[in-house]
């Protein structure tokens, strides 16, 4: 009984307790603080933030910062809460320098007041603005400010072409990524769209508490700044280019208007990549103007097109390596066939020139290779055909996909049913002529080019050119990271060997057609080509834009083989007169660089 009274008397102890706790904090609340909770109930509201993460990096193989990131002082508005709207566009106008019917359109056509309740107007205003803002910061209450990461280039239009752009969302963008809004900004061509969902990164989330004025209010007794979530920041790519040699090789190409490419012949890395002219990314991050929009895609050197991956040429004569190999791996000629040149080749009653119009006398597939010799490969291709041409020109990457990681084009790689589906036309001898020289119907992106190179560097395996190494989380975890992929394409080794051996000879011998490339202590092989854009006319030639491309493309060392060097100028002339020159530049810049790379 004793035992059972103790229990009820410590249990009545213990509500008196609670209540007594309860009644005074009630009391608190109510008595005490009662009137400041009125005030903040009466004048105050909760501003739901939505916090945009920082875009993950662009980092060159060493570590060294592409694209990187910097604060950005973003102006936003709550469009529930304007009481004055005339007022705040005309203020908005004259300190943003932005139409006052331009402002209206932003402040209703993105607003979604199911998500949040704040829109963007205006990214990375000035600190003189964001003063002036301050100032009247009692007259615009439903105007803030928040600070956000918006992309820096460090070097400017370094890279532009493969990097790409950032922009802002559209319909489309938001359908497919939930976690983004309007005012976010997303990749939109290069590496910044196809690495898209690493770099992007997640949002978090915040609620702060604000007078009726928007300013944040600091309370001891009630907490006004709640983090729902952290936003995590986007991950960072770490790319297989080297910036010092990017640098030396924008340097060397900003005179023309073209395309250079270095690659390991090896796995594919993309050590360099520049097409120029080339564009300034960072006029994308405020969000572009349509005056500077319009003036990007009416200039007719096309600064917005990766010229490597999506410039589309008749190769000419480095489309011989194609010609010779198929040739000999289907013992159409061994290494002793010979062809008289006289300068010109007749079929029918047609009459193809070559090049050299005393013409080369008798040639086999080294000298045709090392000369350029053109009546041998129009003889060569009336052996094989089109067909088996066809056959070895898809296998060596003509008219296909690399696989690179940023978006290109395939080209054409034409035979009989592509020209009687493409143009419901009969495949006549005289095409297979223009094919086997690198005309006709043929059209190849650079990076093709440089591709094929490397499988004759590397032994007879074609690579996929690449750009990623690595991934790496804000977190410091690789999410992904480069298997190499080479498939054997099906020449025999010593089919390999004859032509690279021609290709040292078009670089190092006397009558070679790019002795402009020699290094002086380093063995270069490689293959000129002059492109034909129209047939030839005297009066034509005469204007620059008929004037044929130039190509050179080449490896080194010779004899223990690291990269590849592509060089394209468009309407540039010779090959071996003015590619050749640019490829030996890279190629100094590369090899006094060496002793940074790793490449195997």
């Amino acid at each position: 009984m004793e035992n059972y009274t103790r229990k009820f008397l410590v249990s009545v102890f213990i509500l008196f307790l609670f209540f007594s706790i309860l009644g005074i904090r009630i009391w608190y609340l109510q008595i005490l603080k009662g009137d400041e909770f009125e005030k903040f109930s009466r004048n105050n509201r909760i501003r739901n933030i939505r916090i945009a993460p920082p875009r993950g990096r662009i980092l060159d193989r060493n570590g060294k910062g592409i694209v990187i990131n910097r604060s950005s002082f973003d102006l936003y508005v709550v469009p529930s809460d304007i009481k004055n709207l005339d007022t705040l566009l005309s203020f908005l106008s004259r300190l943003l320098l932005i139409d006052e019917q331009e402002l209206k359109r932003r402040i209703y056509s993105s607003y979604d007041s199911q998500k949040f309740n704040q829109v963007l107007i205006a990214r990375d205003i000035t600190r003189d603005q964001l003063a002036i803002l301050e100032s009247r910061r009692d007259s615009f209450p439903w105007v803030f400010v928040e600070v956000s990461k918006i992309r820096e280039y460090p070097y400017g239009k370094l890279g532009a072409n493969f990097i790409g752009y950032v922009g802002k969302t559209t319909k489309s963008d938001l359908k497919e990524y939930r976690d983004l809004t309007g005012f976010d900004l997303i990749g939109k061509s290069g590496l910044e769209k196809s690495y898209q969902n690493y770099l992007q990164g997640s949002p978090g989330y915040l609620q702060k508490v604000t007078d009726a004025f928007g300013r944040e209010i600091k309370s001891s007794v009630y907490k006004t700044d709640i983090r729902l979530k952290q936003s995590d920041p986007g991950s960072d790519l770490i790319l297989t280019i080297d910036l010092d040699l990017q640098l030396a090789v924008e340097k060397i190409l900003s005179e023309y208007t073209g395309a250079v490419v270095v690659m390991n012949v090896h796995n594919g890395e993309i050590l360099s990549m520049v097409s120029s002219p080339s564009y300034d990314p960072s006029i994308f991050v405020k969000g572009v103007e349509s005056g500077d929009w319009k003036k990007l895609i009416s200039d007719k050197n096309y600064p917005l097109m990766n010229r490597v991956t999506r410039g589309l040429y008749p190769p000419g004569s480095v489309y011989k390596i194609v010609t010779g190999a198929a040739a000999l791996e289907e013992r159409a000629i061994d290494t002793n066939t010979r062809f008289y040149c006289p300068g010109h080749y007749r079929l029918g009653n047609k009459i193809f020139r070559c090049w050299k119009s005393s013409g080369h006398g008798w040639v086999n597939i080294h000298k045709a290779i090392v000369e350029s010799c053109d009546v041998f490969f129009y003889e060569v291709s009336q052996i094989i055909g089109i067909e088996k041409l066809y056959k070895y020109s898809k296998l060596m990457g003509y008219g296909a996909a690399t696989g690179i990681d940023i978006a290109e084009k395939y080209g054409i790689s034409p035979n009989k049913s592509w020209k009687k589906k493409r143009l419901n036309k009969p495949w006549y001898k005289g095409d297979t002529v223009n094919v086997a020289i690198g005309q006709g119907y043929l059209s190849v992106t650079p990076l093709q080019v440089a591709v094929m190179t490397s499988s004759i560097a590397n032994g007879g395996y074609k690579i996929t050119p690449h750009f990623v190494k690595e991934v790496i989380s804000s977190k410091g975890q690789q999410l992904y990271k480069y298997k190499n992929n080479k498939k054997r394409i099906e020449i025999g080794d010593e089919y390999i060997s004859v032509i690279s051996g021609a290709m040292v000879g078009v670089v190092n011998q006397q009558n070679g057609t790019a002795k402009r490339a020699r290094l002086e202590n380093i063995e270069v092989a490689g293959k000129t080509g002059t492109a034909q854009v129209v047939a030839l006319d005297s009066i034509k030639i005469k204007n620059k834009k008929y004037e044929h491309h130039a190509w050179f493309t080449s490896f080194a060392p010779a004899n223990s083989p690291e990269i590849a060097v592509t060089v394209l100028v468009e309407h540039g002339g010779k090959g071996g007169a003015v590619a050749s020159p640019i490829a030996k530049r890279v190629l100094e810049s590369y090899f006094k660089l060496d002793s940074q790379y790793s490449l195997q």
